[in-house]
């Protein structure tokens, strides 16, 4: 038995191309997916298989669809025309990433609320037109000096109770700056509690916040939504303004 050694089988293999179409006789769908290598047609069959679990489909020869200008109408109506004529065409869509970008929100040396009902609101996000289906929360907030101990720092979200006008809620108006909220019950109402901390009683220490995603507070990402960060350590939270942190890094789905 002759051995091929890996490296020269790795080079033989990127220069294989795997031309096939995905067929699912379940839901009569079908698509072409870019050629590929074998690694590439792999991602290609569980992708495949992801989007039709339990599902009849099978990959098939691209030849099989009949050429333009063929006169197949007769056979049709006979019933004898082949069966991948039925088929309609499927949009592949592929879950992606964005590039993550700050929240604009600027809490730096933001005053104690006892009842979280003065705080910082951010800038609403736009989704109208990026139609993201999610986004991920990242945020990190620092305290001041010395701080009460086993206090909180939290972080909401809040939508938009009409995305075109827009209007929002209670007292918000969508913008970067200071926030006071009518009551306990309208925060408690109307936002929705993203992350929280607690905290120590030394002085300016940066705390990261586990945050909800988007899906995972409102089903799904909204047409306009944006966040509020209130704490209650006493002291006034860090003067930087770059030792407090907030970004989204949000998902969405398309055919390229």
């Amino acid at each position: 038995m002759i051995h091929t050694p890996r490296r020269q089988r790795l080079i033989e293999e990127q220069d294989v191309r795997i031309h096939l179409d995905c067929y699912c006789h379940t839901c009569k769908l079908w698509h072409r997916p870019q050629p590929g290598t074998p690694e590439q047609f792999t991602y290609e069959l569980w992708d495949w298989r992801a989007k039709h679990v339990g599902h009849d489909f099978e990959f098939l020869s691209p030849k099989r669809r009949i050429p333009r200008g063929f006169r197949d109408w007769l056979w049709q109506k006979l019933g004898l025309a082949p069966w991948w004529l039925d088929y309609h065409a499927n949009t592949n869509f592929k879950f992606f990433y964005g590039t993550p970008t700050a929240i604009t929100i600027s809490p730096a040396s933001l005053a104690s609320s006892a009842t979280f009902i003065a705080g910082r609101e951010s800038t609403a996000v736009d989704n109208s037109s990026n139609r993201n289906i999610d986004s991920e929360i990242t945020a990190k907030s620092t305290t001041g000096t010395t701080p009460t101990v086993d206090k909180e720092i939290r972080l909401y979200g809040y939508q938009a109770l009409n995305a075109d006008t827009p209007t929002y809620p209670d007292t918000v108006t969508g913008t970067d700056a200071a926030l006071s909220l009518t009551s306990t019950y309208t925060l408690d109402g109307g936002f929705v509690l993203f992350g929280a901390t607690s905290n120590s009683a030394t002085s300016n220490i940066g705390y990261p916040i586990r945050c909800l995603s988007t899906a995972q507070a409102w089903g799904k990402e909204p047409k306009r939504w944006g966040l509020y960060l209130a704490h209650s350590t006493v002291a006034a939270l860090h003067a930087t303004g770059g030792n407090h942190i907030v970004n989204r890094t949000s998902a969405y789905l398309s055919d390229a």
